[in-house]
């Protein structure tokens, strides 16, 4: 991410600067040349074209130079061994938050951005190499600390975003665990697989409570309504895997929000599931309906799990990556496939139907 500026090896003088016969012959205009009379005019235009270039480009130079990674340290508080970090970059921008943890730690590193072309790495100690990369692996790290030192989180925008000059909100949190322990700890607003999920979310008066034991591979999902009208019954599903995330929003800008709950199954393919629940004019609960991905000839070419669920502005965001005929579950070659969700109206209720679909 980081690029090399050097500035040139001299500048011109102020002297040089100046109108004078010594431009003769260095510059020329071609048949755009003025007349004898009139060459003393175009020595100082010669000269004058010269210094704006220079300055232009010297302002240029110092900008680009300028564009630097910045560096912050996390600290966690007294007793905590997570913290929730917010952030913003533009264009070339990029944040490298240093964290320092032990061999033998667990590392969790779960980031939400507004744009999908923001990602983040983790770099190990004394290294420019990545033992994760974002815009390959999705969203979410977790892995046990191979070394002593300090670790780097770096937060960037992809090449054509950042040429596009375009902006990234986002949350980082980031959590240090022990090495006793199999999963590091974090709060209890961004759990990890492994861990108890108890998330209460609120939006338009409308509360929602969502807890899983995320325990084994089936679980019981369940959703506690409280503000609707009529029914604030609480909701009860079996779920193949564990709880993930969840995340409320009003999508169809009705009015009353909506629930949207990540579940992702147990074994290597870790393949990702929704569960979600529309606000009917703020008075009870109807289901919203995800088509399987397999029902999508061109989306799910390629597609092996590892996905990842999120809200992103108005649509709901499904990314996983790509795996050709002869990779292997560990290694993916394809690529990277986003696919955006809006929310519409169906036959019986609420439906998610693919917008757009983007690879790169």
């Amino acid at each position: 991410m980081q690029a090399n500026y050097a500035l040139p090896r001299s500048w011109p003088s102020r002297s040089t600067c100046q109108p004078g016969p010594s431009w003769a012959g260095s510059l020329s205009l071609g048949r755009w040349a003025l007349p004898p009379s009139n060459r003393g005019g175009l020595f100082f235009l010669k000269a004058l074209l010269a210094c704006v270039l220079a300055v232009l480009l010297f302002g240029t130079t110092i900008a680009s130079a300028e564009v630097a990674i910045r560096q912050e340290q996390i600290q966690f508080k007294k007793g905590k061994t997570s913290t929730l970090i917010t952030g913003k970059i533009k264009g070339d921008q990029s944040v490298d938050y240093q964290v320092r943890a032990s061999a033998g730690q667990s590392m969790v590193a779960i980031f939400k951005p507004s744009n999908l072309s923001a990602y983040f790495n983790v770099l190990p100690p004394g290294s420019d190499e990545a033992i994760f990369v974002g815009s390959t692996s999705g969203n979410r790290f977790k892995a046990e600390l191979p070394a002593d030192g300090v670790y780097t989180i770096r937060v960037y925008l992809m090449r054509n975003a950042a040429r596009r000059n375009e902006t990234a909100n986002y949350t980082l949190e980031v959590g240090i665990a022990g090495g006793d322990k199999k999963t590091a700890a974090v709060s209890k607003a961004s759990p990890v697989t492994g861990t108890s999920f108890d998330r209460t979310l609120e939006l338009q008066g409308i509360r929602f409570r969502v807890t899983s034991a995320n325990k084994g591979s089936t679980n019981t999902l369940r959703i506690v309504p409280a503000g609707l009208e009529i029914d604030n019954s609480p909701i009860e599903r079996t779920i193949n895997g564990t709880v993930t995330g969840a995340e409320v929003a009003d999508l169809n800008v009705d009015g009353s929000p909506e629930i949207y709950v990540y579940v992702t199954s147990a074994g290597s393919g870790s393949y990702g599931s929704l569960v979600a629940y529309s606000v009917n004019r703020r008075k009870s609960l109807s289901e919203i309906y995800l088509p399987p991905l397999t029902e999508n000839k061109v989306a799910s070419k390629g597609y092996m799990g590892h996905d990842e669920f999120a809200l992103v502005e108005s649509v709901l965001a499904q990314r996983f990556p790509i795996y050709r005929d002869t990779d292997t579950n560990a290694k993916p070659t394809g690529g990277t496939r986003q696919l955006q969700y809006k929310l519409v109206p169906g036959e019986a209720g609420w439906i998610l139907k693919v917008d757009r679909v983007v690879e790169y």
